[in-house]
């Protein structure tokens, strides 16, 4: 749906890209930002640190390329995207069941799409491989749909694999307490994506309540069915707790203020589900 794209396909009219909340032309900036905040275990991601995050996603940069085929009418002019190393696998999700799919690995998926409020999470962007030991590996990839501005099309497919319903791991609890957003807000920053305040905003939210979640002892499933709708047209817990802070607030309200309000609203419901 962008100028010039390479099908010849409709432009959209507004600029918001197939999922809501999303833009035409930054799915490049997000599938970047997903591997950079896909911290690794030890640590924040750095310059020189593992190659891998918590969730594994493949290793994605940023490029611009020029091509005399590319589909522009005006001329060669350069493009940019994403580049994302090749990971060796065995197909994705979709060419089996979920059955064999070790808790862990799946649970790092689950961390990942909440944090980054993945509008595209199914089965076949799931790729599975096999590691050291011939455990079952799950590689996340495709996130051009993460950190939209709204939560209206939040979407995992894995909220129906059995391995959801099952508890975090205490690896898995500290990595969540570990996880700051205005740190990854100023990552990002700093890698040159200054994040438009609808898409901090929703990054500062999931990842409030992901934290929050863990605290009760939410499984993924639980907050994972807070974060998505049950019907097309019957909104998220999510949205009706980020639209009850809405109403709460002044309309000139500080984004600070509102995030405290947001952090109250969400302790009410939370606590309604937990307990």
């Amino acid at each position: 749906m962008a100028v010039n794209n390479p099908r010849g396909l409709p432009l959209s009219v507004d600029g918001e890209g197939l999922k809501k909340g999303t833009r035409v032309g930054e799915g490049a900036l997000r599938e970047c930002a997903a591997y950079l905040l896909d911290h690794p275990k030890k640590g924040r991601r750095s310059f020189s640190g593992e190659a891998l995050g918590f969730a594994g996603v493949p290793p994605t940069v940023i490029v611009k390329c020029l091509h005399s085929g590319f589909n522009h009418p005006d001329g060669i002019t350069p493009k940019i995207g994403s580049l994302q190393k090749f990971m060796d696998n065995n197909g994705s999700c979709e060419d089996m069941g979920p059955s064999a799919f070790p808790v862990g690995e799946v649970h790092k998926i689950a961390v990942l799409d909440m944090r980054m409020a993945n509008a595209d999470r199914h089965a076949g962007n799931i790729l599975m491989s096999k590691g050291e030991d011939g455990q079952i590996v799950l590689i996340p990839i495709d996130h051009g749909y993460c950190l939209p501005e709204s939560f209206e099309d939040v979407t995992f497919d894995w909220l129906y694999w059995p391995q959801a319903r099952r508890p975090f791991s205490s690896e898995t609890i500290e990595y969540i307490k570990s996880l700051d957003a205005e740190e990854d807000i100023a990552l990002l920053k700093f890698y040159g994506w200054d994040m438009p305040l609808e898409s901090a905003r929703t990054l500062r939210i999931s990842t409030m309540l992901l934290k929050k979640g863990v605290e009760r002892g939410l499984t993924p499933f639980t907050i994972g069915n807070i974060m998505c709708r049950e019907t097309l047209n019957k909104e998220s817990v999510i949205e009706e707790i980020v639209q009850e802070a809405l109403d709460f607030v002044l309309p000139d309200s500080s984004e600070d203020a509102f995030l405290e309000t947001v952090s109250r609203v969400m302790d009410r419901r939370l606590d309604e589900i937990a307990y």
